[in-house]
């Protein structure tokens, strides 16, 4: 292994650091609860989402307001994967839990509550509803707080619900249906049987109270995709200071020939507002103003309040962005006495799993459904390295296996330009004595060293550069499993054998306690002390590994080289359990292949030495 293979190897190590540093020193923490708690400003948000000046009648209307909608009659929403409740208060869902998904990694935790009604903190809700365009202006053509009559209690697979109120001689009809997975489709229609004409139009939005942070590694915000010309959009929080819709960006205007989409994301989550292509519908993006709880709080009977205690059950908790207001909107059209007109949109919300969205994708023409999942500059390998782990796991039922038996696929695909590369590290570690014997006669003279060091080289038929292959080949495959493990939802929870109960999360053990011999809660340390075995076996193995290598020449390099499985033992304890058990596989693998390599080629050398003798 030559000088530009150590210098190589160095530099990954130190990147690796600085991205470890970042994450630990640089990315903005989440707002702490009096943070929190000091944007709870005096300001309101009305029905429409613009702030109200009027603060002591705005409290009140509001409080009203969520006194009704959350005493409102339910509609219940029930299918295999999900269950919650529609409001008949303006047919808002705002109750939504994932059947299939645990807050905590512990199968007596709570259902993943993905929508929380409104008069929570973390409020967050989808609602279809009709607007209309008269001489005072463009609003609801329906209070929020209407109560509307529903055809049915139940909405499943095998049972849609209508709801429907009538209003100054105008029929409203919002038609709910849902599959067996978490799409939920809204037919919007309207007849006019008043004698006068009226303009009227249908609107979806989605808001959500306490949207989530990006990460440095995981993107968090809202997000969609509106026409092939434009392509994705990727918008996070500080793209959303003002108000964004057609008016002002075209790329929120949809021509109506493509299935658009518009949504909010979380690392593991999404909802998801999809047009179809027979409507023509414009997009806008708010940021709204966070409602000062307390006081709404303060002003409800103990009934109301007891009520909102008992909903935030199953949430996540992991929200504390700025408050934010998607919407699709559908132009209001003038209607005659007699005419009518519907309107459909389809509501994504569940997890981000892969074969969900590539499904509906595929299933519903939704264009680039799958990169709400923020594959990162490495799509490329970390897109096929999911679709294998998925594909392995669905016959040995455990994806730490998978992994394992992934790493063994990349070393075969691999395998002819290591073997390749190996070789050459055993050649050189055998010349390493008529290396060191050229170093040491022409010590002084660099330019005439390195002359012979190469002709030795070409002469011996090594490339000395040949060891750095490896190393490259691994990089984007390392922080391509890393994005995998951290983003994927395939992989939360995901249990291996033993102590790794979640392949996302960090080794659970810690050499603080003795790796839970000593009755110590070793959380108050900081990731990079917390070193679990599964980090100290790969420090072995890399360790075991180096070892075969060829010895550095520079007695420098020769000490950094000694103590970087150390240092990598306490790098790798900050990353996800699955990715460090591909690494010491992976470092396993290695071990065997270059010994076998070794070995051949001193067996190949003895018998050269005894053919000259």
């Amino acid at each position: 292994m030559n000088s530009d293979n150590k210098n190589l190897i160095l530099a990954v190590t130190v990147s690796m650091l600085i991205l470890i540093g970042y994450q630990l020193y640089f990315t903005p923490p989440p707002p702490t609860p009096e943070q929190i708690a000091a944007q709870n400003v005096a300001t309101q948000v009305a029905s429409d989402g613009s702030p109200v000046p009027t603060i002591s009648a705005e409290v009140m209307q509001s409080t009203r307001a969520i006194v009704d909608i959350i005493n409102a009659p339910r509609v219940q929403i029930e299918n295999s994967k999900v269950s919650g409740s529609i409001s008949l208060a303006g047919g808002r869902i705002d109750d939504l839990r994932l059947k299939s998904f645990k807050v905590e990694n512990d199968p007596a935790s709570n259902d993943v509550s993905l929508l929380r009604r409104t008069g929570t903190e973390d409020a967050y809700f989808a609602e279809s509803y009709f607007t209309s365009l008269t001489d005072n202006g463009y609003g609801r053509a329906i209070d929020r707080t209407t109560i509307w009559d529903a055809d049915g209690d139940m909405l499943s697979p095998e049972t849609p619900v209508t709801l429907s109120h009538e209003q100054d001689g105008v029929l409203y009809k919002l038609t709910y249906s849902i599959d067996d997975d978490y799409m939920i489709s809204v037919n919007s229609s309207v007849e006019n049987a008043s004698n006068q004409v009226q303009r009227l139009g249908s609107s979806t939005r989605i808001l959500r109270q306490k949207p989530a942070y990006s990460e440095w590694i995981s993107y968090a915000g809202p997000m969609g995709y509106f026409n092939a010309d434009s392509g994705n959009v990727f918008l996070d929080f500080s793209d959303v200071s003002t108000t964004i819709s057609c008016s002002n960006d075209e790329r929120f205007c949809s021509d109506g020939d493509t299935i658009s989409w518009i949504g909010v994301s979380d690392k593991n989550w999404l909802t998801a507002i999809i047009s179809s292509s027979s409507n023509q519908s414009d997009y806008v993006m708010r940021p709204l103003d966070a409602p000062n709880f307390d006081a709404i709080r303060a002003q409800l009977d103990d009934k109301t309040r007891s009520v909102i205690d008992a909903i935030q059950t199953g949430n996540l908790h992991e929200g504390s962005g700025q408050p934010i207001d998607l919407s699709s909107t559908q132009k209001p059209v003038e209607l005659a006495q007699g005419d009518s007109v519907n309107w459909s949109v389809d509501l994504f919300l569940g997890p981000k799993k892969y074969t969900v969205l590539n499904d509906y994708q595929d299933t519903k023409s939704i264009p680039r459904f799958t990169n709400s999942i923020d594959w990162g500059w490495f799509e490329f390998l970390a897109k096929p390295m999911l679709i294998v782990i998925v594909w392995i796991n669905e016959y040995v039922s455990n994806f730490g296996i998978a992994i394992i038996l992934l790493t063994v696929l990349i070393k075969m695909v691999f395998f002819p330009l290591a073997n390749r590369s190996y070789k050459s590290m055993a050649k050189m570690r055998e010349l390493a004595p008529q290396v060191k014997d050229l170093r040491e006669r022409f010590g002084d003279d660099r330019q005439r060293q390195q002359q012979e060091m190469m002709a030795l080289y070409r002469k011996e038929k090594v490339n000395p550069a040949s060891g750095c292959l490896p190393i490259l080949l691994q990089i984007p495959v390392f922080f391509a499993l890393y994005k995998v493990l951290y983003v994927t939802i395939e992989m939360r929870h995901a249990p291996f054998f033993g102590w790794v109960t979640d392949l996302s999360a960090l080794d659970p053990t810690s050499i603080i306690n003795l790796f839970g011999l000593l009755p110590y809660d070793t959380s108050f340390a900081p990731a990079l002390l917390n070193i679990g075995i599964w980090p100290i076996l790969m420090g072995v193995t890399m360790f075991i590994q180096m070892s075969l290598n060829p010895p550095p020449p520079d007695p420098v390099q020769a000490k950094i080289f000694k103590y970087m499985p150390i240092m990598f033992t306490f790098l790798l304890a900050t990353f996800p359990a699955g990715l460090v058990i591909y690494w010491t596989w992976n470092n396993i693998l290695t071990i065997a292949q270059q010994w076998f390599i070794m070995r051949g080629v001193r067996l190949e050398n003895q018998a050269k030495n005894q053919a000259k003798g």
